[in-house]
């Protein structure tokens, strides 16, 4: 199931926090309800030739479908169903 998010609603990452600081996502927060995320397949960094600037791109098992976030500048992120 794809979860829809509310207008004006929440919609945040969370990450398990290591000595580096936000490491590894490991929940989608949806308005009220938290998706937990079962497994990261992949990470990999990459670099946006156009603006110049480095990107993380995961992608994990969340409730049963593969999902990709690519993470900007710390905060700001995009989340693809795959």
């Amino acid at each position: 199931m794809r979860p829809k998010v509310p207008k004006g609603g929440r919609f945040e990452l969370r990450f398990y926090e290591g000595y580096k600081g936000k490491e590894t996502p490991r929940a989608v927060l949806i308005g009220n309800r938290e998706f937990k995320i079962d497994r990261v397949l992949e990470r990999k960094r990459v670099l946006d030739e156009r603006t110049g600037k480095m990107s993380e791109v995961f992608t994990f098992e969340m409730e049963g479908q593969r999902v990709k976030i690519l993470l900007h500048d710390g905060s700001d992120f995009d989340l693809v169903y795959l």
